[in-house]
């Protein structure tokens, strides 16, 4: 079989004017690199970016991308559309399932695949991994991640600052509540630009620097790849991009120091193209990267034990509904309808009296309900500036989620859409019964779920006032009733599916084996590396892009020593 711009349904194959004139593809002649990064998302794209700032004036890098030049930026520099809406158009059908968002298996939601990846498309959130969450990590990772990794990465992402005065007022309010005996509390950060103040909120004093709006790993391509025909696209060292080449395989072979063929077609005009490289690195994501893992010949020399882990054991973490409410004040801060907010309550990892952990979930509150617009790009509409009327409050709650080996893609088949089994996470019961004792050893009841989810809820919203009095949920709706629960998992946070070292429940040591090692190398396969999604032994409360682009820089680092 062949890869063809028919085989996911949805999938845009094209090469657009407006992209070889803004940056040029790889027309050199050699086919030899000494990395190859198949991918453009977050974890190729970080990845590629830092390298290509580390050692691309003296090694040859190539990224291949199966997918179109889309847009030049995220979708919300380019317009006021919601970030899902416009997502949704370009979904592609690139696993089957049978049932229904009611099934007792169901995952929602479609991937993109595109110049750039889901960091186009994405909310902008990058909360932070708490420390009882790392704790799923093996040691070396987990620790360089608390030595400033995650830090670096906000920063690289143009981590933003403050949501003005109202919001920090809030957030301080919120910090000397009872809820701070088990919740850092702190405005959600989001990968947003926000030159004009300083770190402590504060506005500068020149305001020179443009702010670029939501990160996205398209920009740092283009930048590093450099105005067509500008830099040079030959023979010698440098970042080079090639889009429009899905690619079917990666081979061993013995050619001096180069170890990988890579094989690719080419979406549009459907011919086949190799390369060869020291170092192959798969950035595809959860679901391609064991898929291209699996067809590929390598494969076949892999331990049985790391097979069997090939596409096994996709995760997602649970997430609530919202509950809404109405407010106008915060103790004697007024909260007006024009105000905004982004609140996260991140769990500290508490223990309760059986060495369970009292909250393994971060609550997630925004004011004002625009939850990614981020841009007025037509002040003069109709209905742009609405400030009637009282302020809302939503707000739900995010649960962190081990490994889960009763979902998994079979890979078995030859076909480039396998069929997905992938637990619906709506379900209460499979969360009480399965995922909440791993997770935290919560042995509750569904019931006592709601109980424990109803209980901050109401101290949430019981900070605020309406009318002189402690706000409620509108329509008294509470966790449990009304429809209010859980939702569907989801594709673009699902994570573990090539995963690194990890534990099954948070209570029990690492299992002996994984697909990848703590360098995020697969095992027996010297110079083959994972960097995306699937390289996660955990799927946090927290959105895991943070986590991912820090991944991506210490793997830079470590391959910028090797090579």
């Amino acid at each position: 079989m062949v890869f063809s711009a028919s085989t996911y349904e949805n999938f845009v194959s094209e090469r657009s004017s407006s992209q070889t004139r803004l940056f040029a593809p790889y027309l050199g002649s050699r086919d030899d690199f000494d990395l190859i990064i198949i991918g453009s998302g977050f974890g190729g794209g970080v990845l590629a970016d830092d390298l290509a700032e580390r050692i691309g004036r003296q090694k040859r890098i190539l990224v291949l991308e199966a997918g179109s030049y889309l847009y030049p930026t995220h979708i919300y520099n380019v317009c006021r559309f919601p970030n899902a809406n416009v997502a949704k158009n370009f979904a592609c059908k690139t696993f089957s399932q049978e049932g229904n968002e009611g099934s007792e298996d169901y995952i929602h939601e479609r991937p993109q695949l595109n110049f750039g990846g889901r960091s186009i498309w994405w909310s902008g959130l990058i909360p932070h991994i708490q420390p009882w969450e790392l704790q799923f990590f093996p040691d070396r990772v987990r620790q360089d991640l608390e030595n400033g990794l995650l830090d670096k990465a906000g920063a690289s992402m143009n981590e933003s600052i403050s949501m003005g005065t109202i919001a920090q007022g809030i957030t301080e309010r919120f910090q000397r509540s009872p809820l701070a005996e088990d919740f850092i509390i702190t405005q959600t950060p989001r990968a947003l630009h926000q030159p004009y103040l300083n770190p402590n909120g504060t506005p500068r004093e020149a305001y020179f620097t443009e702010p670029t709006g939501v990160f996205n790993t398209a920009e740092l391509l283009i930048n590093q790849v450099g105005l067509s025909p500008g830099v040079s696209q030959g023979d010698g060292p440098g970042l080079f991009l090639l889009l429009n080449k899905f690619v079917e395989s990666v081979d061993q072979i013995n050619d001096g120091h180069l170890k990988y063929r890579v094989n690719s077609t080419d979406t549009i005009d459907g011919k086949p193209r190799s390369f060869r490289a020291k170092t192959v690195i798969l950035c595809g994501g959860s679901i391609e990267s064991p898929k291209l893992l699996q067809r590929s010949p390598i494969y076949n020399n892999l331990a049985p034990a790391v097979k069997s882990m090939v596409g096994n054991g996709l995760t997602d973490h649970p997430t609530t509904s919202e509950l809404t409410s109405f407010i106008s004040h915060m103790g004697d801060l007024s909260i007006p309808r024009h105000a905004h907010a982004k609140i996260i309550l991140y769990s500290k990892g508490n223990k309760g009296p059986n060495k369970e952990i009292r909250y393994p979930f971060n609550v997630e509150i925004n004011i004002n309900h625009e939850y990614w617009h981020l841009r007025e790009n037509d002040p003069s509409e109709p209905g742009a500036h609405n400030v009637d009327g009282d302020s809302r409050i939503d707000f739900k709650f995010s649960f962190g989620n081990p490994v889960y080996g009763g979902n998994h893609m079979d890979l078995s088949a030859a076909n480039y859409v396998p069929n997905m089994q992938f637990r619906n996470l709506s379900r209460a019961s499979h969360l009480a019964d399965s995922r909440f004792p791993a997770l935290a050893g919560w042995h509750k009841s569904v019931d006592e779920i709601w109980a424990v989810l109803n209980d901050v809820s109401f101290k949430v919203c019981s900070q605020f006032l309406l009318n002189g009095r402690p706000a409620r949920p509108a329509g008294e709706a509470w966790f449990g009733t009304g429809g209010k629960g859980f939702g569907i998992g989801t594709v673009h946070h699902a994570a573990c599916s090539l995963r690194m070292p990890f534990r099954w429940t948070y209570d029990r040591e690492f299992e002996p084996d994984s697909v990848v090692d703590e360098d995020l190398q697969v095992r027996g396969m010297d110079g083959l590396y994972v960097c995306d999604m699937s390289v996660m032994p955990f799927s946090s409360a927290a959105n895991p892009v943070r986590t991912l682009a820090a991944l991506g820089l210490r793997l830079s680092e470590r391959l910028a020593a090797r090579v």
